[in-house]
């Protein structure tokens, strides 16, 4: 909103809650009420209703679950709003992460090992074949009653225990809500453990008509959670060509415009592609304070505005190799850190660890939230935060048990 804002775009949002932090920004032209994003009929109509009221404005989703809305409905809102969106066809392509693997390995990119069991028999037939551990990863993200990642199993007959449960949970939020085809059930694939290279992203842009792709590579060196989370602190890097180019022909074989994050993993002496962000995503930060203008560049491509997509974008390609930037989310960060202390999960080395790392790198860190030209942001996140912890306690302590290992590079 701040990068948007600062070409005078005014830059409108909905929020469904109070601790929006985005909300409270002084660069919301405009903050309307709406409903959870998961409540696809409720929000669909709360869009409806503003577009007609104020017709023009361009969509940009910082979900799934408003990628597949915006998406599945592209006629009805295509009435009153200009819509930057790909095909549906190409949006199932990415959300569903079978499909996604199967488009990755039709471009010439490596996936890691994966299955999916049409039924309890299969899996069954499966299982004791299977290089444990593995990760049931949920198909998609859109319409899911929780955040997690997946949940990682050790042999056949956890894997049988866990993979019901993860099915009967999934099935919850569908029982009243559009779907996409085979959402509910998910798949089988290969854990890996993160290296000291940590998580790779190439995030970016790819335009319309595909003659103006721009990229960074950057590095989630700490996560949230145990197996797999979102990211705290990422570290920039140099580009990296061979990458760029693969996420290239990914888009291409795809059919994918816009903004994008693309997560890759280190398995067998190859790069991995593990998830495809098409949407804004969380550390959007790092790539604006390293001169990448990813929602300007959406901005213009969506107005067609070509000339000034192709100015914008050569400055864009333009990257100091040598400029170092991180990106943290500082409360986060030091909640994880008090929190490991208090459970006894953290040994001293490691908290001083991340303490130095925070203190060495505050010259040249981009926070979250927090602006000292837009102060209120920040103060939402950390009691966004908050409430948010006192909720997952219980679940929290659970991971801090001495069986799941602090996730960080070098940890």
């Amino acid at each position: 909103m701040r990068h948007l804002d600062s070409y005078g775009v005014g830059v409108n949002i909905i929020a469904d809650h109070t601790f929006c932090a985005a909300g409270w920004s002084h660069c919301a032209a405009h903050h309307y009420k709406g409903p959870v994003e998961s409540d696809s009929i409720g929000y669909l109509a709360r869009l409806l209703a503003i577009g007609k009221a104020d017709p023009g404005q361009v969509l940009l989703p910082t979900s799934d679950e408003l990628v597949w809305l915006y998406t599945s409905n592209a006629s009805l809102l295509a009435r009153y709003f200009r819509l930057y969106q790909p095909s549906l066809e190409t949006i199932k392509r990415i959300l569903d992460k079978a499909l996604l693997e199967k488009a990755a390995t039709t471009a010439g990119l490596a996936v890691l090992p994966s299955w999916d069991p049409q039924s309890l028999d299969e899996l069954a037939e499966l299982a004791p074949r299977l290089p444990y551990p593995v990760l049931i990863k949920p198909r998609t993200h859109v319409h899911r009653l929780r955040n997690d990642k997946g949940v990682v199993v050790h042999s056949p007959d956890e894997l049988a225990a866990e993979y019901p449960r993860f099915l009967a949970r999934e099935r919850y939020r569908f029982d009243d809500t559009p779907r996409a085809p085979n959402a509910v059930r998910p798949v089988i694939q290969q854990f890996v453990e993160i290296g000291r290279e940590g998580v790779i992203s190439i995030s970016g842009f790819i335009g319309r008509s595909a003659d103006v792709f721009v990229t960074r590579r950057s590095t989630k060196i700490l996560q949230r959670s145990r197996p797999v989370g979102v990211g705290v602190c990422y570290e920039s890097c140099p580009a990296d060509p061979a990458l760029s180019e693969a996420v290239y022909r990914l888009c291409r074989e795809l059919g994918y415009f816009g903004l994008f994050e693309v997560e890759f993993i280190l398995h067998d002496g190859a790069w991995a592609i593990i998830d495809f962000n098409p949407r804004l995503f969380n550390q959007i930060g790092l790539d604006l304070r390293r001169g990448l203008p990813l929602p300007m560049l959406a901005y213009l491509d969506a107005l067609g505005e070509t000339d000034a997509l192709h100015t914008l974008a050569a400055t864009a390609g333009r990257e100091n190799p040598a400029e170092k930037v991180v990106f943290c989310d500082n409360f986060t960060l030091h909640a994880i850190l008090l929190a490991q202390a208090l459970c006894m999960r953290a040994r001293l080395k490691d908290l001083a660890h991340w303490q130095s790392w925070a203190r060495q790198n505050r010259a040249h860190m981009v926070h979250f939230a927090s602006d000292h030209s837009d102060p209120m942001p920040g103060i939402i996140h950390i009691l966004s935060e908050l409430y948010l912890g006192f909720r997952a306690a219980p679940r929290f302590v659970r991971t801090m048990l001495p069986s799941s290992p602090l996730v960080a590079r070098g940890l």
